[in-house]
């Protein structure tokens, strides 16, 4: 099921039009010039940009949008369990009505947000 396929009136175009303006405004190329690896600060910074309007700051998936998309916890057992290749996958590939992230993302960045989202699972109800 697509996004758009899964919300209906205003919502819907809300909803595809902040993902379409989110993954436009970050460039693949984001990260060209520097060294493997994402510092903390790029890192976090990706995540408010591409992440967080579903999952929220905490990962918790509790945003409007969120909500109405039915956007994992990520700090939840059943996230936190998964490989890391397997998280990489979702990220990269998407799931359900998660967009996919390979055409916007690079592989480092992918690999410095599954390690933010493993953090985020030691936040929980502090």
């Amino acid at each position: 099921m697509t996004v758009a396929g899964s919300l209906k009136g205003p919502a819907s175009s809300a909803a595809v039009a902040l993902i379409i303006v989110s993954l436009a405004l970050w460039p693949r190329h984001a990260s060209a010039g520097k060294a493997p690896g994402a510092s903390a600060n790029e890192t976090a910074s990706t995540f408010r940009l591409q992440c967080s309007s579903c999952h929220g700051q905490n990962g918790a998936g509790d945003t409007s949008l969120g909500k109405t998309l039915k956007a994992a916890d990520l700090r939840s057992p059943e996230v936190q369990k998964q490989s890391d290749a397997q998280l990489a996958q979702v990220l990269a590939d998407g799931r359900k009505n998660m967009p996919p992230f390979n055409n916007s993302l690079t592989q480092d960045q992918i690999r410095a947000l599954v390690a933010y989202i493993r953090k985020l699972a030691g936040k929980v109800h502090r």
